[in-house]
């Protein structure tokens, strides 16, 4: 009984040129192409000069593929082929490493992409809730806060705008809209009257509705949470946005959302 040996194993199966380009996915003319360039040399029928392909031209042309996917030129293709003939497994460690390379790159670039999606998606949300207030003022108000936060703190907290959709965010718009204009109304009104108070209610709701879908796992506005967000008008840009909708809005709102607290959240 004969023996067959490793490399005829290989090689035992012999291909034509267009069961080739099946095969692996590429055109006949592109074979015609390597074996001119010497990249990709078939053998020849002796009887018709036919091109054929061995297994091993197989192994060496998903290489060359690799190769070109990774833009290598043909000339440093051809190179590399000629250094690495000797070690096969060793020319298929080193494409690992070029394709692990490009897909951490690659990972990069998506990351990019889905990280400008995600603001610019929560910047259109912002403009829905931000809509009947001048532009200018907004930026200026925006450019305030990035002073005293910084631009990584402020990017952190607009982005999870991005969660909203469309719809959610013009629904709030509206429902904050008309509580605001409501509240302006009032003002110099009894805090502790039913009025303000029915009205810091339905901000206190609102608000919470809003962070809801917002944060996960939201449990809820505690006390110390309403009395932090009614001092956020010390701050001069939150200040401004609630004199926008009237003189006094600011401490008016504050003195309301504090005793709402004291009343409704102390426990």
């Amino acid at each position: 009984m004969t023996l067959i040996g490793k490399d005829n194993m290989v090689n035992a199966k012999i291909y034509s040129v267009s069961e080739l380009s099946k095969l692996a996915g590429v055109s006949v003319k592109t074979l015609h192409y390597y074996d001119h360039k010497g990249l990709l040399v078939p053998m020849r029928q002796s009887e018709n000069g036919y091109r054929t392909y061995s297994q091993k031209h197989l192994v060496i042309l998903q290489q060359i593929l690799i190769y070109r996917a990774l833009d290598f030129s043909i000339d440093a293709i051809k190179n590399l082929l000629n250094a690495e003939s000797q070690d096969l497994n060793q020319a298929l460690l080193e494409q690992k490493k070029l394709l692990v390379a490009r897909q951490q790159s690659i990972s990069l670039m998506i990351n990019s992409i889905e990280a400008t999606m995600i603001n610019l998606k929560a910047k259109k949300n912002l403009d829905i809730l931000f809509q009947d207030i001048p532009k200018e003022k907004i930026e200026r108000w925006d450019q305030m806060t990035r002073s005293r936060e910084g631009d990584h703190k402020v990017n952190e907290s607009v982005e999870i705008f991005a969660k909203l959709t469309q719809q959610q965010a013009q629904e709030l718009q509206a429902e904050s809209l008309e509580i605001t204009q409501a509240f302006a109304k009032k003002i110099g009104q009894p805090i502790e009257s039913k009025e303000v108070q029915e009205l810091t209610e339905k901000h206190y709701q609102s608000t919470s509705r809003m962070l809801s879908l917002l944060i996960e796992d939201f449990a809820g506005i505690s006390f110390d949470g309403y009395i932090q967000m009614a001092n956020c008008v010390d701050m001069s840009e939150k200040k401004e946005l609630c004199e926008h909708y009237g003189e006094g809005y600011a401490e008016h709102a504050r003195a309301a959302m504090i005793y709402y607290a004291e009343q409704n959240l102390k426990k």
